[in-house]
């Protein structure tokens, strides 16, 4: 169940940070993990939305600032400097697309309930925490930043 979630999440992830906000994302490989060639990061931007459906839990997409403000910008069409506010809005549409597309692809006979996606701002170490045994993480690599997806699903009773 798990494996067919990540399998498509990447699949999804890519092209709607392709399609959407003209940003090339890649699966990080394990060996690139400490690549010190990354740029140094100290605060990210961490959007959260839930989903009921077939299964149930939470997407977690945690996005360096910088490269979340990249992206709103380009996703705008804006040629300025975005706020804060409009920078958290994007993430949360990101999020809302991203989690809305892996479940109606994978199953496009269920209805799924999302809840409304929230973001706030965490530090540095929020990609190093203890995902837990329900949770599946994956790392992408955009445009030299670490993004992390992780799936979180709540245990049927």
């Amino acid at each position: 169940m798990i494996d067919e979630i990540l399998k498509n999440a990447i699949v999804v992830t890519g092209q709607v940070f392709e399609t959407m906000f003209y940003t090339p994302i890649a699966v990080q490989q394990e060996e690139d993990e400490l690549d010190s060639s990354r740029p140094s990061v100290s605060a990210f931007y961490r959007g959260e939305i839930g989903f009921e459906g077939r299964y149930s839990g939470k997407l977690i997409l945690t996005i360096p600032v910088e490269l979340a403000k990249t992206m709103a910008i380009n996703f705008m069409g804006l040629e300025e400097a975005v706020s804060d506010a409009q920078t958290m809005d994007t993430v949360n549409e990101l999020c809302n697309m991203i989690c809305g597309n892996i479940f109606s692809h994978l199953d496009r006979k269920t209805i799924w309930n999302l809840t409304l996606p929230q973001t706030h701002e965490v530090s540095g170490q929020a990609m190093e925490a203890d995902h837990g045994e329900q949770t599946k993480a994956i790392r992408f690599d955009a445009e030299g930043y670490a993004v992390q997806l992780q799936i979180q699903l709540i245990p049927e009773s």
